[in-house]
């Protein structure tokens, strides 16, 4: 019998003897992050509920085949990212039938409008819940492009407190966004161009 403590590898490690308590625990971990990031790529829920389904669903029936290590977090992410381009693919096929989708550029292309659209949306709920200096500091920084020296002054507070405040902005989206990134060069560039829009 598995349960909330027990580590990602240990539960997979059950998962692939087909125990039932260990994919529970999992799924119960997993499946409203996953939700969340499908639901900021399509904006549907009802999509994105079906999408989650689907996704543990083949994650039962396909668990002696797959190979995970460590964390279940980035199968995840590729599985929904994969998804989310399938069925955006298919409705855009439903508008326009003369629309293939099978060139790698476009792919490309949608891949990463899709991922930076997640990101974004991710970023600001990120910053929402900062703790309110932190939030303030940072978003003076980001959004109203003020330097530390104003923001200092605006808030009241030391220059060093500042660019403490924005260091530890960056450091928790990035180790937050990682979990779910396996790719060090795609997480990289999305987080910047991410950030320049915030």
């Amino acid at each position: 019998m598995y349960n909330a403590i027990d580590t990602d590898d240990k539960l997979l490690l059950g998962l692939q003897k087909g125990d039932q308590s260990a994919f529970k625990v999992l799924y119960d971990r997993y499946w409203k992050e996953v939700y969340k990031m499908i639901y900021r790529r399509l904006n549907d829920e009802e999509a994105a509920k079906d999408i989650v389904q689907n996704i543990f669903v083949n994650l039962w029936i396909s668990r002696k085949a797959i190979s995970i290590e460590n964390t279940l977090a980035p199968y995840l992410n590729t599985a929904a990212k994969n998804r989310t381009i399938s069925f955006y693919k298919k409705n855009l096929a439903d508008f326009s039938r003369n629309s293939t989708f099978q060139d790698d550029q476009q792919q490309h292309s949608i891949e990463h409008k899709l991922e930076a659209k997640e990101l974004n949306a991710f970023f600001k709920e990120e910053i929402e819940n900062m703790p309110e200096t932190m939030r303030k500091a940072f978003v003076l920084s980001r959004e109203e492009n003020k330097s530390i020296r104003e923001i200092a002054a605006e808030l009241s507070l030391s220059e060093q407190t500042i660019k403490n405040n924005i260091s530890q902005a960056l450091e928790r989206l990035k180790k937050r966004t990682k979990r779910y990134y396996s790719d060090p060069t795609s997480l990289a560039t999305l987080f910047a161009i991410t950030l320049t829009k915030l």
